[in-house]
């Protein structure tokens, strides 16, 4: 009786210690392709859709690039829309350009697994890239090192991202960022899985800034903040309300704090016929 429990007890001890082992073997072509099956099956259906922040309105076409489906973007950053085509930013891709063959392609060369890690409540898979200059525009000598991608194990979207930024400033010296960036709250829509909030921090962006340009940076908020007083009451309230919280975070970043922007989704709209001629 004792040695068949004992035996019994072994082998549940046996499934506990062995199960984790096997589940961390998982390689990293295995989760980026998880993540774009996952990615592509949850946009088979939608061939457009809008996304209404409290920062800004993007609208996405999908477009097929290698027979693969991508979305090009257009996006207007709210309080800005009197100065018309100027304030939007239009991309031949948009949110997806993580998902470009490209970029999978340099993950998959470079990156290494580092087992899993819970990030906000769910189970990821750690993945680390020393350097990729593809998350990045290559702009003055700007680099994105220290990579760490977090992957849900469970629904394969990017919970989570760290990297440290290197920027070259016009005199030549390097400054150096930590950058954080979670995607939280994903809700399910039409198929796709899509985060409705998105909190990015940045640590020593202040030391990026020349006193010369903090004391720009100064005036120019002085100025607005000038601006917004002598608009009538409903305009001032309605672009306190929209810029509000993001000139608290510059004040902060200036004050040498962290900085950081949360963005909160209020609502997406789906296959609503926008055409190929609003991203021209």
């Amino acid at each position: 009786m004792y040695s068949r429990f004992i035996m019994q007890t072994l082998i549940v001890l046996l499934i506990i210690l062995v199960s984790p082992a096997l589940y961390s073997q998982i390689s990293v072509e295995q989760v980026l392709d998880n993540m774009v099956q996952e990615y592509e099956r949850g946009v088979q259906n939608i061939d457009d859709y809008t996304v209404v922040t409290d920062m800004y309105t993007a609208q996405y076409k999908k477009t097929y690039v290698d027979g693969r489906p991508t979305f090009k973007s257009r996006v207007q950053v709210k309080g800005m829309e009197q100065f018309g085509d100027e304030a939007v930013s239009t991309s031949a891709m948009g949110h997806s350009d993580f998902y470009d063959t490209k970029m999978f392609n340099s993950l998959k060369e470079n990156a290494e697994y580092k087992g899993t890690e819970t990030v906000d409540g769910a189970r990821t898979h750690a993945l680390f890239v020393p350097e990729l200059t593809d998350l990045v525009e290559e702009q003055n000598g700007d680099q994105a090192k220290n990579v760490h991608f977090y992957i849900d194990a469970d629904k394969w979207v990017l919970r989570k991202m760290t990297f440290d930024l290197e920027i070259e400033a016009d005199d030549g010296q390097v400054q150096k960022m930590n950058s954080t960036i979670r995607f939280q709250d994903y809700r399910n829509i039409e198929g796709m899985n899509m985060p409705f909030k998105t909190v990015m921090e940045m640590e020593g962006f202040d030391s990026a800034i020349s006193e010369e340009e903090r004391e720009e940076a100064r005036k120019s908020m002085e100025e607005l903040r000038q601006q917004l007083d002598a608009m009538p009451q409903q305009q001032r309230k309605m672009m306190e309300n929209m810029m509000g919280p993001q000139l608290r975070q510059l004040e902060k970043m200036l004050q040498g704090e962290m900085f950081e922007i949360v963005i909160e989704t209020q609502e997406v709209k789906v296959n609503t016929g926008l055409t190929d001629d609003l991203f021209n």
